[in-house]
């Protein structure tokens, strides 16, 4: 779980905290009013999230045409048949 500091505690003590984060990567999380309301982190953990989170959203980007065998022409048409075929046959009830 994240360490917390209230938002008046990180006013008075900015740059020690800042420091704690930086130096000994450890994240804070700042509350006001008993609510968290941003967390702190080094820069290059932030960095290191970010190339991350990109890989993770390529990857999901190009899952629908990773190694299938149909091009998105042939799965649309599929689809279509699909809702034709059941639509059909809710009118035929």
């Amino acid at each position: 779980m994240l360490r917390q500091i209230t938002l008046e505690q990180v006013a008075l003590n900015l740059q020690s905290t800042v420091n704690d984060v930086q130096e000994h990567h450890n994240p804070l999380m700042v509350t006001h009013d008993g609510k968290p309301v941003v967390v702190m982190i080094p820069v290059d953990d932030y960095e290191r999230w970010l190339v991350e989170r990109d890989e993770a959203f390529k990857f999901l980007d190009d899952l629908p045409t990773r190694n299938s065998p149909y091009s998105e022409e042939e799965v649309e048409a599929d689809i279509e048949q699909a809702i034709r075929e059941v639509r059909a046959e809710y009118d035929a009830k």
